[in-house]
């Protein structure tokens, strides 16, 4: 499981040029789910984004408090492309994402965890396996990839 983590001052995905969710202060996530994830990574990765700290304390010192911590919000996108090979030829190679209705099952999970953390209003989501448009502002910049495989 592959996560690529943004820390925003907003963020929002649209399908069809309809605004599906937005989100003021927070993460964006981009989710990879592989053929070889399971519960126990989606458990593992739900927990390091809801503890990783990434935020200022009250003093404006750095690295201090968690999403929680600060009341953020998440939004969250699915994203198959993470599993991307590269290796040969000009053509990524997906074979390692997983499945559409596997991954929907582990990416749900993933998405429940992180509601049972900080609520559900604090946790947006895109529409899985659409195309989607992503608009953010990177603040930071703080780009932190995350991955169960390292």
């Amino acid at each position: 499981m592959k996560i690529v983590l943004q820390k925003v001052s907003r963020a929002s995905v649209s399908v069809d040029s309809q605004v599906v969710s937005g989100i003021k202060d927070g993460y964006m996530l981009l989710v990879g789910i592989s053929v070889d994830d399971t519960m126990k990574d989606v458990e593992k990765l739900s927990k390091k984004v809801a503890t990783l700290r990434a935020f200022d304390d009250d003093t404006g010192y750095g690295w201090k408090k968690n999403i929680k911590e600060v009341q953020g919000q998440i939004l969250s996108i699915s994203q198959f492309t993470l599993m991307g090979i590269t290796k040969k030829g000009t053509k990524p190679d997906f074979h390692l994402a997983q499945k559409g209705h596997l991954a929907k099952e582990l990416y749900d999970n993933f998405l429940a965890l992180l509601r049972q953390d900080l609520g559900d209003d604090n946790v947006k989501d895109g529409v899985f396996g659409a195309m989607m448009s992503c608009e953010l502002v990177n603040e930071g910049p703080v780009t932190i990839i995350l991955d169960t495989t390292v």
